[in-house]
C-alpha cells in the first residue's frame, strides 16, 4: 500500500483530497476541495504558506489548523 505525500495545493487536487480549515481561536471551520484551494491560492502554494494565508471570517485572526481529508 502506498502513501501519498501532500505538500502543496496541486497535490491536494491531484489526489482528490479536501482541506479542512479550523480556526484555533474561535473554532469556526470550513472545508474546501483540492481544486478549489489550487484555483484560489495557486497550485504551487505549500501547506505552510496556506496556513499563514487563511484568515477566519468570524474573528479575523490568522491562526488556522489545516487537516487533509482523504478522497470520498
Amino acid at each position: 500500500m502506498s502513501t501519498k505525500h501532500v505538500r502543496n495545493a496541486a497535490d491536494l487536487a491531484r489526489f482528490g483530497c479536501s482541506l479542512k480549515i479550523t480556526c484555533m481561536a474561535c473554532g469556526a471551520a470550513n472545508t474546501m476541495s483540492g481544486t478549489e484551494v489550487a484555483r484560489r491560492c495557486g497550485a504551487s502554494a505549500s501547506l505552510d504558506r496556506l496556513r499563514a494565508r487563511f484568515k477566519c471570517k468570524r474573528c479575523r485572526l490568522s491562526v488556522a489548523k489545516l487537516t487533509i481529508l482523504p478522497p470520498v
